[in-house]
């Protein structure tokens, strides 16, 4: 049997009534605030609901949770357009930031390399695995460097 079967006032009874928009949704959400702020809703049932409007495929199953609320209900038949914070995209080169881990990086491995060399002294077995380490990071930096360039 297909829809074209079956009667549309029975089929939106038996299926709940027409699928929701995004838009109907954040309209529900939006309108579930404004009773929260009159005082109809303790945050508890706000919380509640707002996932009900959340997860509601069906407009009756929207409407129900504003089944006890005096008006305003969603419209239902009205586009709401949605408001959508734009993400800032990120900035491929930051300066100062760069500095400053230039700097920070430098610090350390100066004081690295003083520590080490101290301890070449007592032990030079020490001072080899220095060098396999600092080239090791000196390779990384090479490869991380030409990545960061394309």
């Amino acid at each position: 049997m297909t829809h074209a079967d079956v009667d549309t006032s029975t089929w939106i009874l038996e299926h709940g009534g027409t699928r929701l928009s995004d838009s109907d949704r954040a309209q529900g959400q939006r309108l579930l605030n404004e009773h929260v702020a009159m005082g109809r809703l303790t945050s508890e049932e706000f919380g509640d609901r707002a996932v009900q409007v959340q997860h509601a495929r069906t407009r009756s199953e929207l409407l129900a949770a504003f089944q006890d609320l005096p008006r305003p209900h969603p419209r239902l038949d009205e586009p709401v357009e949605l408001r959508r914070t734009a993400i800032p995209e990120p900035r491929a080169d930051v300066p100062h930031l760069r500095y400053a881990v230039t700097a920070t990086v430098s610090s350390c491995a100066v004081a690295g390399a003083l520590g080490v060399l101290l301890l070449a002294l007592q032990e030079p077995a020490v001072l080899f695995a220095a060098a396999g380490v600092l080239l090791t990071v000196y390779f990384a930096l090479v490869i991380l460097g030409h990545r960061t360039e394309r």
